[in-house]
């Protein structure tokens, strides 16, 4: 017990050195463009090296988002947040139906490629719950 809770934290501390911020000026030129384009209302855009992919962190309106790029400035992944009423019907349904007593707290919308997740933080009190829905409401992951 005690050897994974060593490797656990091993593995935190080792995914926190992994990502390093840069500034833009060092952001490929594809990347950045492709950026601009996707994103053109961007505001507050914080960039990082995660691997080998760019990410940038930024927001549009009060919504906070974050993308995934490749170097040569290909959209990998794209991350932001939503509110609860723009859950699909079939997710708010299944949360009313197997999570009655929670409410929603943060809700995150996560495309990739045609992949599309929700991943809904729900709260009760003294109790968290993560879970991770497809667009069909389908749970794909709990986070506890």
């Amino acid at each position: 017990m005690k050897k994974r809770l060593l490797l656990a934290v091993a593995l935190l501390f080792s995914g926190l050195t992994y990502a390093q911020d840069i500034p833009a000026k060092d952001v490929p030129l594809e990347v950045r463009n492709s950026f601009k384009k996707a994103f053109p209302n961007a505001t507050k855009v914080e960039w990082e090296l995660k691997g080998d992919l760019y990410n940038a962190d930024f927001d549009i309106g009060r919504r906070d988002h974050e993308v995934w790029f490749t170097s040569k400035g290909a959209i990998v992944k794209h991350k932001k947040e939503i509110r609860a009423k723009e859950l699909p019907v079939a997710v708010a349904n299944v949360i009313k139906k197997d999570y009655s007593g929670y409410r929603i707290d943060d809700v995150d919308h996560f495309e990739e490629g045609k992949t599309v997740l929700y991943k809904v933080e729900l709260k009760k009190v003294g109790e968290e719950k993560k879970v991770v829905f497809d667009a069909k409401g389908n749970v794909v992951n709990r986070i506890l």
